[in-house]
C-alpha cells in the first residue's frame, strides 16, 4: 500500500527570478500535484499513461522555452550543454516509463511520483537557478520584484 501523496510546494527558494520560467515551474508543480492526487494504488495503466504523457508534453514545452532563452541570451556553452543534457536525460527517462507501461510492465505510483518530484526540485534548485541568475544579471527587467 502506498503512502498518501505529499504535495510539492513551490517555495521562494525555488524561484529563479525570471517570471516566465517561474510561472512554468508552478504549472509543472501543479500538474505533478494533481497527478499525485489522482493516482492511487489501483490506478489503471491508461490513467498512468495519460498523466505521464501530459506531464512530458508540458515539460518539453517548458524545456524548449528555457533552451530558446539560453540561446538568445548567449548563455555560456558549457552551462548550456549541461542544461540541455539534463533535459534530454529526463525526457529519455520518461519515455522509458511510457514504453514500460505500453509493454504492460508495472510502474509503481510512488516510484513514478518520487522520481518526478526529485528531478523537478533538484533541476530547479541547481540548473534552473543558475540560469535565472545569469538571465537576471544580463537583463534586470526580466527579474521579479
Amino acid at each position: 500500500m502506498s503512502q498518501p501523496y505529499s504535495p510539492l510546494t513551490c517555495t521562494d527558494s525555488m524561484k529563479t527570478g525570471v517570471t516566465g520560467i517561474d510561472e512554468e515551474h508552478l504549472i509543472l508543480v501543479n500538474m505533478l500535484n494533481m497527478a499525485g492526487e489522482q493516482l492511487t494504488d489501483g490506478s489503471g495503466r491508461m490513467q498512468l499513461e495519460e498523466i505521464i504523457r501530459d506531464l512530458l508534453s508540458y515539460a518539453l514545452y517548458h524545456f524548449d522555452n528555457e533552451e530558446e532563452l539560453m540561446l538568445e541570451s548567449h548563455y555560456p556553452d558549457v552551462l548550456r550543454e549541461k542544461h540541455f543534457q539534463e533535459h534530454r536525460k529526463f525526457s529519455a527517462a520518461v519515455a522509458r516509463l511510457q514504453q514500460d507501461l505500453s509493454d504492460g510492465k508495472q510502474v509503481s505510483r510512488d516510484e513514478l511520483l518520487g522520481f518526478l518530484k526529485a528531478w523537478l526540485v533538484n533541476h530547479i534548485l541547481d540548473t534552473d537557478k543558475q540560469l535565472g541568475e545569469f538571465l537576471c544579471q544580463r537583463d534586470p527587467l526580466s527579474s521579479q520584484s
